[in-house]
């Protein structure tokens, strides 16, 4: 299950984070990759971690990985109990994704050194929009091909 859940985590912290590189420069131009993930990083260092560097893009990297890991376990956990969840996967991933963006939104980011803030409607379209259906459906794919695959009936 452990094997599982990081598996799940590491594919959609890839999916989102190639999915955030690839829009979000789209919707915003200017925006680069560095900027991107040294705005996750600002999360631990605010403002600072637009100076740092590679430290910070690293840093804002790594942060993403790290909740990706810490939800994708939690994700694999809950739908391993649930045979509904496994069968139902889009739903499950859907809810998934938006949950994990409402969670960011509302609690990391208030708590975070970026401190509370109201996401513009673009913004909040694209964060939604690649949650629900990049990385929650992507994760919920994953999760139960890997639960079928190890004896979990879906």
């Amino acid at each position: 299950m452990l094997k599982a859940g990081a598996m799940v985590g590491l594919a959609g912290g890839a999916l989102d984070a190639l999915a955030a590189t690839t829009i979000y420069p789209l919707a915003y131009p200017g925006l680069t990759f560095a900027r991107l993930w040294q705005g996750v990083a600002a999360g631990w260092y605010g403002k600072a971690s637009y100076e740092m560097g590679a430290q910070s893009v690293a840093i804002g990297l790594a942060s993403h990985f790290v909740i990706a890991l810490c939800a994708g376990m939690v994700f694999v956990l809950v739908i391993s109990r649930a045979e509904i969840f496994r069968r139902l996967w889009p739903l499950s991933g859907a809810f998934y994704g938006a949950a994990m963006y409402f969670f960011m939104q509302k609690i990391v980011l208030p708590l975070s050194a970026i401190g509370p803030q109201d996401p513009d409607a673009k913004s909040m379209a694209i964060g939604l929009g690649i949650h629900i259906f990049i990385f929650g459906m992507g994760s919920a794919f994953v999760a139960s091909r890997l639960l079928h695959r190890h004896g979990v009936p879906s």
